[in-house]
């Protein structure tokens, strides 16, 4: 029986090789015929480029030669197909692109170079209708399908022999053991895969709620701190403002002194109160009260403020500003507090270091915004924190909060902006964030230079 089975396995292999070499001989008369269809186009077209251009006759009648030639081996690749309904559409399919194509040849011809204009008109239309381009996809397309034909049945005959070579009883029941065995293994791996993966889903998903829950928390100390502050800050600018008149009545010597210091201090407690407000109100509604104002104006009135950090570190400050687009829409005691937290950041960085210089500058950007650009020649980023500086709690600083780089975020994105933050080309960090202009529709310089110190 062993043997029974080896001769009839053989002889099911001898019939498929032979099926295999006919299948072979078939791919190859196809492609033959491909080949001769593409190189008969060629010709057409260089005949009918060469009558153009020379006014040979020799040129016209290779032209009409390989035109015939081109109908006969369009019928020799349809026979070659004809077992293939799929092909034989094709080849029809084909054989009128390459009818245009000749029609427009011929045309080109019958004009010649007495009429080289009309003759460049067809030749321009031909460019438009890609004709040449279809036929060569076409030729491609049938070439690859026949290839595909093919290595599918050479794919099928490798198959089938093997699947004759090894019928036995004893290799089928070893195959449905593996099998099975196998299958036990890689559904009890897969079930240990799910289970990790919904852990670590479980795991992201309570940090991502005990974030949120920070922040709600952070929320509602800011909402609360603001509401107690209030009434301190407007105890002091009563107090202020009655020391002011107290000296205006006095005959002190200084009181002009006096009373200049003490209009600041009260400008200050003014200003403190706003930005408590405005806090309140974004923390509550999470909006923005936009109006127009000056970019230098805002700037100047950040580094003032931040100037009491680096009074024993004094810092080289470069405001690069750019006049021409000086207005934008946005609302100052938030902007303020932006500028603020990046300069007094870039302060903080560079004050251990012997060069400590910080660049403000400001161009033109797409979409009727501003990029303002904050540079300073500090250490630079931290690697561990790089990916995650604007994330809340996130900071390198022993007394930081980790707060003042995401509320500089939402600040901005509330503003319909971006920020950034990369390394300095000279050494330091780079920040960059846009600004929605007041006259988007200004004298734009995108193109101008920007130095950073």
């Amino acid at each position: 029986m062993l043997f029974i089975v080896i001769a009839a396995a053989l002889f099911l292999n001898l019939m498929r090789l032979r099926d295999s070499f006919s299948w072979v001989q078939h791919t190859n008369d196809v492609l033959l015929s491909i080949s001769g269809i593409q190189r008969a186009v060629l010709e057409a077209e260089t005949n009918e480029r060469g009558y153009l251009l020379t006014g040979i006759d020799s040129y016209s009648e290779n032209y009409h030669h390989t035109r015939d030639a081109l109908a006969s081996r369009l019928d020799s690749l349809r026979s070659v197909v004809t077992d293939n309904p799929d092909h034989v559409a094709r080849v029809d399919e084909l054989r009128q692109l390459i009818d245009m194509r000749t029609a427009q040849l011929g045309r080109v011809i019958e004009l010649g170079p007495e009429r080289m204009r009309e003759a460049l008109d067809i030749l321009e239309q031909a460019r438009t209708d890609r004709l040449t381009e279809r036929v060569e996809a076409s030729l491609s397309a049938l070439t690859r399908v026949e290839q595909g034909l093919l290595a599918e049945r050479m794919a099928r005959h490798d198959r089938e022999s093997l699947a004759a070579a090894l019928i036995t009883a004893c290799l089928l029941i070893l195959a449905v053991a593996s099998a099975a065995i196998a299958a036990f293994l890689l559904e009890h791996q897969r079930a240990g895969a799910r289970q990790r993966e919904a852990d670590q889903r479980l795991q992201s998903l309570q940090a991502e709620l005990m974030r949120v829950a920070r922040l709600s928390t952070m929320g509602e100390m800011s909402s609360a701190l603001a509401h107690e502050l209030n009434q301190p800050l407007g105890a002091i600018t009563n107090y202020v403002q009655g020391s002011r008149r107290l000296v205006e009545a006095s005959s002190h010597p200084d009181k002009a002194k006096i009373g200049a210091a003490l209009d600041k201090a009260a400008q200050q407690t003014l200003r403190a109160g706003a930005v408590i407000q405005r806090l309140r109100e974004f923390v509550g509604r999470g909006e923005t009260d936009k109006t127009v104002e000056s970019l230098r104006a805002i700037a100047d009135d950040a580094l003032t403020l931040a100037s009491v950090v680096s009074r024993d570190r004094p810092v080289d400050v470069a405001l690069k500003l750019d006049p021409s687009i000086d207005r934008v829409l946005v609302d100052k005691i938030q902007l303020q507090q932006v500028f603020l937290n990046l300069i007094r950041n870039a302060f903080e960085a560079m004050r251990d270091l012997p060069e400590r210089k910080l660049s403000i500058i400001s161009r033109a950007a797409e979409d009727g915004m501003i990029e303002v650009v904050v540079a300073d020649t500090g250490p630079g980023l931290d690697p561990q924190i790089a990916d995650r500086m604007f994330q809340p709690f996130e900071t390198t600083k022993p007394e930081g909060m980790g707060i003042g780089l995401s509320i500089s975020q939402t600040i901005i994105q509330a503003h319909g902006g971006s920020i950034t933050a990369e390394p300095s080309p000279g050494g330091g960090t780079l920040f960059r964030f846009t600004l929605p202009r007041a006259d988007p529709g200004g004298h734009d310089t995108r193109g101008a230079a920007i130095s950073v110190v």
